[in-house]
C-alpha cells in the first residue's frame, strides 16, 4: 500500500497528522526549508516531534528544500548532523551542492529530491540515483503515462502529490515573487504574488485571478497512482490548520484503506467543505485539468471543524504490545513489556502474602488501563499464585515505568561519531584557472534569422530555443560556424513528454548544434555527447558548491542564479570565474507554465512566440512567451522589463562569458545591445538601457 504522507508546521498539525492515520509526516526545522512562515520546529521541539512519530509507528522527515547561499553551508551542515543524530527518517533537499555535500559529510542520512528539485524524466531520476538518493518528489505537471514510464525505467521510489495547493509555475523554477518583491521563492518566505489579481485581458477586475489554480485533489484515483508505481502520495499543507491537516490526513487514510466508490464520493465532498478554490482538479495527472480565477474558500461548519479537533484530543495512535507479569511471594514483581521488536523489564516492589485469594483477571484489567500512551494491550499473561499481592499503586507504578522505557526504545539517536571531513571542495576533472582575456559574447534568441543578426554583430555563440526550428534555416549558419563561431540549442526548463524528448534528441542529433544550455539536471542525459554543455539559470547556481557539483557532472560552463547581489556574484566568480557565464541582458522567465491561461480565457491563439501579456493589479505587463512542441506548448511568463547591466561593464566580475538574452524582445535589440556592449567594454559611456531593471545586482533576496 502506498505511503501516506501528511504536512506540518507545528505540533499541533503533527499530532493531527499522527492520530488520523498518517504513515510519515514531513515539517521544516527552524531554517532552509520551503515554508518559512510555517510555525515549524528547532531544538528539543523537532527532536520531540520526531520522538512523538517515532513511539507510534510514523516516519518524519524534514524539509531541507530551499536553495542555500555560501555563508549558509555550515550551518545547513550542522543541522543536517543534527537530523541524523536525531533519527530523522529522510531529509528533503533542493540545492544541488547542499545534497552533494550532505552525501559526502553525512552517507548515512537518506536523502529524497523535493519537488522543487523539479524531477520530471529520467535523466533527472538517474542523476538522483547517482547521488544515493532514495526517493523523488516528482513535478506535480507529470501524467499518469510518465508515471509509468519513469517507474519501470528507474529503481528510485517516486512520490506524487496528491491533494492540495497547485503552483502555476514549475516547481523550482519560478522566479515571480524574487523579482517583484525580494521574497524568493526558492527559499522559504515566496510572498504568492500568483494568487493576486491578474489577467490576460489587460487590467484584471476584482475576480481575474488568472495565474491561481484550483487544488488538486487525487482521492478517487489513489489506486491508478499506485498501479503506475507511486510509493507515497503526499499532502500538501504545511501553513494550513490542524483541523485541515486532520481532515484531509483521516480522508485519505480511509480512501487508501478501501473506502467504497460512495464513501470516497462523500470524503471528496468533506475535503471540499474544508478548502477548495471553486473545484479541485487532477492537475496534469490525466490532462490539463486546471482551472484559474478561483479565489480560496474555507467553509466548513461547526461540526466538521469540532469532529477534526475530536480527532486528535487524545491518544488514538497505539502500538499493540504485550505483557507478562511474574508475582512471586516475598520476590520483587516483574513485569516484561514488548512491541515492535523492543523488549522491556521492570522490577517492581516486594510481592505481599494475600489475605484472600486474588484473580489474574484482576492485575490483567489493571495492566490494560494504558491510556494517553502509545500502546494497547494485546496480549498479556500473569505467572502468579492465588496468594499473591500487589497494590494497585504499585502495579500502576511499574506500568508507567515500562511504557516510558518501551516508548524511549522507538527514540532513534544515531550516536556515530561522523567523519569530520575537511569543509573543502571535492576535487574535480579540471581546476579553474585564471582569467587572462576578454568574455566570449553569448547570445540566446527565437529563430535563425535573429542567431544571424547575433552572429553578424559580434556574438562569439549564439543558441537558439527549440521552437518550429527548420533544417534550412538552419544551413544558413554554417558558414559563421566554419568561421569559428559556435551553434547553440537553448533548452526550456520542461521537457516532458516522450514527444518533446525525441523532438529535442532529433535536434540534438542533427549535427547542427555544437552545444547545448541545460535548464534542468535532468537534460544532461541529452546533452551529454556535445561539444559545449551549458548549465543555465534554472539550475538555479546559487553557492560555490553547486557550481562545482555541475562542473562535476559534466557541464562545460554555469550560469548563476538570477538570486544573487553584485558582491555574491564578485565572490562566486572570484573562485570559478573561468566557468561562468553572466547573464548582462535579458528579460528573465519569471514562471514556466504547461497551463496557458491565454488557452483558457481568451482561447488558443496559434501563436509562434508572443502570447500575449499577463497585466497584474498594478498594471504591470508580464509578456507570455511560448515554446511551441509538437503535442503543446510551454508558456513562459517574463518579467516586465528586461535585466540590463551592460552600463556597469567596468564592475563586471571576471568571467569566462557574457550572457545576453533577446527572448521576447524585437530584432532591433540584437545590433543596439552588441553594440553597447563593446562600447562599455572599450570604457564608452553607456546609459542605462530604457524600461529595464538591474535585477538582484544591488537587491539582495530574502
Amino acid at each position: 500500500m502506498m505511503e501516506l504522507l501528511s504536512p506540518a508546521g507545528n505540533m499541533e498539525c503533527l499530532t493531527a497528522a499522527v492520530q488520523n492515520g498518517a504513515d510519515a509526516v514531513y515539517f521544516g526545522g527552524s531554517m532552509l526549508n520551503a515554508r518559512r512562515f510555517a510555525d515549524n520546529f528547532a531544538g528539543d521541539k523537532l527532536r520531540s516531534a520526531v520522538d512523538y512519530c517515532h513511539e507510534r509507528g510514523v516516519k518524519a522527515y524534514i524539509t531541507l528544500n530551499t536553495l542555500v547561499f555560501d555563508r549558509e553551508l555550515f550551518s545547513a551542515l550542522d543541522f543536517a548532523e543534527e537530523l541524523y543524530r536525531c533519527g530523522t527518517d529522510a531529509v528533503l533537499v533542493q540545492d544541488l551542492g547542499l545534497a552533494a555535500l550532505i552525501r559526502h559529510r553525512l552517507p548515512e542520512l537518506t536523502l529524497h529530491a523535493s519537488t522543487q528539485m523539479g524531477i520530471h524524466d529520467i535523466g533527472g531520476l538517474r542523476y538522483c540515483e547517482s547521488i544515493g538518493m532514495k526517493r523523488a518528489v516528482l513535478a506535480r505537471e507529470v501524467s499518469l503515462e510518465q508515471i509509468r514510464s519513469l517507474a519501470a525505467a528507474s529503481g528510485i521510489e517516486l512520490e506524487a502529490f496528491g491533494h492540495g495547493a497547485l503552483c502555476m509555475s514549475f516547481s523550482g523554477s519560478c522566479l515571480y515573487s524574487s523579482m517583484s518583491g525580494e521574497r524568493s521563492g526558492n527559499r522559504g518566505p515566496c510572498a504568492q504574488p500568483c494568487r493576486k489579481q491578474a489577467s490576460v485581458s489587460g487590467r484584471p477586475g476584482p475576480n481575474d485571478f488568472c495565474l491561481s489554480p484550483n487544488d488538486i485533489c487525487m482521492i478517487e484515483y489513489l489506486d491508478e497512482l499506485e498501479k503506475a508505481g507511486i510509493c507515497c502520495i503526499k499532502l500538501e499543507g504545511r501553513m494550513k490548520k490542524p483541523e485541515y491537516v486532520a481532515a484531509v490526513t483521516r480522508c485519505y487514510r480511509t480512501a487508501l484503506d478501501g473506502a467504497s466508490k460512495q464513501e470516497i464520493k462523500q470524503l471528496k465532498d468533506e475535503l471540499f467543505r474544508f478548502f477548495n478554490r471553486g473545484e479541485f482538479s487532477t492537475s496534469h495527472i490525466f490532462t490539463d485539468s486546471v482551472r484559474t480565477d478561483r479565489v480560496g474558500s474555507s467553509k466548513p461548519d461547526k461540526n466538521d471543524i469540532a469532529a477534526a479537533k475530536q480527532s486528535y484530543n487524545g491518544e488514538f495512535r497505539k502500538r499493540a504490545a504485550d505483557m507478562a507479569l511474574s508475582l512471586n511471594v516475598g520476590q520483587n514483581a516483574v513485569l516484561k513489556m514488548t512491541c515492535g521488536g523492543h523488549s522491556v523489564s521492570e522490577k517492581g516492589a516486594s510481592v505481599q502474602q494475600a489475605e484472600k485469594p486474588q484473580s489474574r483477571e484482576n492485575y490483567i484489567a489493571k495492566l490494560s488501563k494504558l491510556g494517553d500512551t502509545p500502546f494497547e494491550l494485546r496480549n498479556c499473561t500473569v505467572d502468579m499464585t492465588d496468594d499473591c499481592y500487589l497494590s494497585a499503586a504499585e502495579l500502576n507504578a511499574m506500568r508507567r515505568s515500562a511504557c516510558e522505557q518501551l516508548a524511549a526504545c522507538f527514540r532513534v539517536r544515531n550516536e556515530k561519531v561522523i567523519d569530520a571531513a575537511p569543509f573543502i571542495k571535492f576535487k574535480s576533472n579540471e581546476r579553474t584557472a585564471p582569467i587572462t582575456k576578454a568574455p566570449f559574447i553569448y547570445c540566446v534568441v527565437q529563430s535563425a534569422a535573429d542567431a544571424q543578426l547575433a552572429f553578424e554583430n559580434g556574438a562569439d555563440a549564439v543558441a537558439i530555443e527549440p521552437n518550429r526550428i527548420l533544417p534550412d534555416e538552419l544551413k544558413t549558419l554554417d558558414t559563421y560556424r566554419r568561421n569559428g563561431k559556435k551553434l547553440l540549442l537553448a533548452l526550456p526548463n520542461v521537457i516532458i513528454t516522450e514527444v518533446q524528448r525525441n523532438y529535442i534528441k532529433g535536434l540534438i542529433e542533427s549535427g547542427c548544434f555544437d552545444g547545448a544550455e541545460a535548464n534542468n539536471i535532468g537534460q544532461l542525459d541529452l546533452i551529454r555527447d556535445l561539444p559545449v554543455r551549458i548549465a543555465g539559470i534554472g539550475l538555479n547556481a546559487l553557492n560555490s558548491y553547486t557550481v562545482q557539483e555541475l562542473l562535476r557532472v559534466g557541464f562545460d560552463y554555469v550560469i548563476p542564479s538570477q538570486e544573487l547581489t553584485e558582491i555574491q556574484l564578485q565572490a562566486l566568480m572570484s573562485e570559478y570565474g573561468d566557468r561562468m557565464i553572466l547573464w548582462v541582458h535579458g528579460r528573465v522567465p519569471l514562471m514556466q507554465l504547461l497551463h496557458c491561461p491565454v488557452k483558457e480565457h481568451l482561447k488558443c491563439r496559434n501563436c509562434a512566440w508572443d502570447a500575449g501579456c499577463v497585466t497584474d493589479e498594478a498594471g504591470r505587463r508580464f509578456p507570455l512567451n511560448t515554446i511551441r512542441y509538437p503535442d503543446k506548448c510551454l508558456v513562459r511568463m517574463l518579467n516586465c522589463f528586461p535585466t540590463d547591466l551592460i552600463d556597469t561593464a567596468q564592475k563586471l566580475p571576471k568571467c569566462a562569458g557574457l550572457r545576453l538574452g533577446f527572448i521576447g524582445e524585437a530584432p532591433s535589440a540584437i545590433p543596439e545591445r552588441l553594440q553597447a556592449l563593446r562600447t562599455a567594454q572599450s570604457g564608452g559611456n553607456v546609459m542605462q538601457y530604457p524600461d529595464s531593471t538591474k535585477g538582484h545586482w544591488n537587491r539582495k533576496v530574502d
